[in-house]
């Protein structure tokens, strides 16, 4: 019996479901995973529906694979849910920056990715699969899902890897005293903030360097909100990997900024890893 998790893809008939089941294909080839195809349908909606969907999906994916596609009942956040528990990898297309192809958009992806029990890949268009992996780091435990994935990926591909972490500098507190005193504080405390967050950066990569030595890790270290910052490092990438804590529909609504905004304007397909450290009431 055929124990390894496949590789699932959600196809609503799309452009960007398209391009999804392209890139999942491409990545169940390289990887010798099995490809499935599910098209979540209403309760109303027409048979025929489903098999042109599901039809173009056998197209768009090509031969050379252990494929399947079939129809899932319900809604699509539920039927993709489910399908992620024995999936290694859960794709979602976007037919165009910012908004996620058809019926995945808005609030119903980022329930898709918060409440997913794999990894979720978010496609954009036609990606070249060529370039770095990039992956935000913020030196948090529940990051190190994250790291490894990334890492695991620059090794599988044989590229490189940028590590980014941003940081910000807090505000200079009011009563410092004379406007110069209080520059020569703010310069001094930048300073420091900048070596801190090198180490914090520096730190995080050891243990990964370690395990996947062939991999060429770069560090970035950028000034300014994360979810600009990271989102700037993505140009020319062939994957940013992202973290996300805790799982559910809370944790739907905790989904953090950077993630949301890698999701909405990434250059590149966009990986969200989620820890299984759950979030602190």
């Amino acid at each position: 019996m055929d124990v390894r998790k496949p590789v699932v893809v959600g196809v609503d008939g799309s452009d960007g479901a398209a391009a999804a089941v392209r890139w999942a294909a491409r990545h169940a080839r390289e990887t010798g995973l099995p490809l499935r195809v599910i098209y979540a349908a209403g309760t109303s909606e027409p048979v025929a529906v489903s098999e042109r969907v599901l039809n173009a999906a056998v197209v768009e994916a090509g031969s050379g694979l252990d494929f399947s596609a079939y129809e899932v009942p319900g809604d699509r956040v539920p039927a993709l849910v489910g399908a992620s528990k024995d999936a290694s990898l859960l794709v979602l297309g976007e037919s165009e920056r910012g908004r996620l192809a058809t019926a995945l958009t808005g609030s119903v992806a980022v329930r898709v990715v918060a409440e997913a029990e794999c990894p979720v890949i978010v496609v954009r268009g036609d990606t070249d699969p060529v370039g770095p992996v990039v992956v935000a780091v913020d030196g948090s435990r529940s990051n190190e899902p994250a790291l490894a994935f990334a890492f695991r990926e620059a090794d599988r591909r044989e590229c490189a890897l940028f590590a980014v972490h941003a940081w910000q500098q807090p505000l200079v507190p009011t009563g410092a005293g004379t406007l110069a005193a209080a520059a020569t504080a703010g310069a001094a405390s930048r300073e420091e903030w900048a070596a801190a967050a090198q180490r914090l950066l520096t730190d995080a990569l050891v243990p990964w360097r370690a395990t996947f030595p062939a991999v060429a890790a770069y560090e970035r270290l950028v000034e300014g909100p994360a979810e600009s910052a990271v989102t700037h490092e993505t140009a020319g990438a062939a994957l940013v990997v992202v973290g996300s804590r805790g799982r559910g529909q809370l944790a739907g609504l905790l989904l953090g900024s950077t993630s949301q905004a890698l999701i909405r304007d990434s250059d590149c397909p966009v990986a969200v890893v989620r820890s299984t450290e759950q979030r602190a009431e």
